[in-house]
């Protein structure tokens, strides 16, 4: 399914975390959906036809039509503008990665440079910290199992997998802190919620938020 360019040019600035998929994949998407509402902060939505959306997410589209055992592909976009300090351009990115597990991704103008044609604003020096709080905004109201914020990457990469999704290697029991807090990392933090498993030794400046979850500060600057 195509979906009207929205953010363009990039890097981007990506801000996102994994579910379990509690109930059937159409109300997982309804209510990550609606919570958006929750949200500390002001999240407009862009596109209106939120049910024709979701509807083409729960069919889905095969992998590879020429193969009748292929997998389907469950995915969407939504166009949002999200106001931190500024108001900005955002994409929700919703991927069903595995068969328990979905991906929830926040896409952002990553650049420090503003791209006035586009109508994108870059992110100054002092405005990281903005993604940040809206990293542990989400946590508050979304209870996901990892979340993070990076350039260019998304929370798939603090799996031991690097596999194309989706992939039952990306099932949530298979994210693993022994991987992610030992490997090199991209990420500025990391969210971990220690309900999943509890850390005993973090090597990074960290802090803990309600529900269990701890921040870790993944980047040095």
């Amino acid at each position: 399914m195509e979906f009207p360019q929205w953010l363009q040019g990039g890097p981007f600035l990506e801000v996102g975390f994994l579910l379990d998929i509690k109930e059937n994949k159409r109300k997982t998407i309804q209510n990550i959906i609606e919570l958006l509402s929750k949200i500390r902060y002001t999240v407009e939505t862009v596109d209106k036809n939120i049910e024709e959306i979701i509807d083409s997410f729960d069919r889905g589209y095969p992998y590879d039509e020429e193969d009748p055992q292929t997998d389907y592909i469950h995915s969407l976009n939504l166009r949002l503008y999200v106001y931190l300090t500024r108001k900005r351009k955002g994409t929700l990115q919703i991927e069903k990665v595995s068969s328990n597990s979905i991906m929830v991704n926040f896409l952002f103008e990553g650049s420090i440079f503003e791209a006035s044609g586009w109508e994108q604003i870059g992110i100054k020096n002092d405005e990281i910290n903005d993604f940040t709080s809206f990293l542990i905004e989400l946590y508050s109201v979304y209870d996901f199992i990892i979340g993070g914020c990076a350039i260019e990457n998304d929370v798939l990469e603090l799996f031991e997998c690097g596999e194309t999704y989706p992939n039952e290697c990306y099932c949530f029991e298979n994210v693993s802190p022994d991987y992610f807090l030992k490997e090199p990392s991209y990420f500025i933090n990391i969210i971990w919620n220690e309900k999943y498993k509890e850390l005993s030794y973090v090597p990074y400046n960290h802090k803990r938020l309600v529900r269990k979850g701890i921040i870790i500060e993944i980047s040095e600057e």
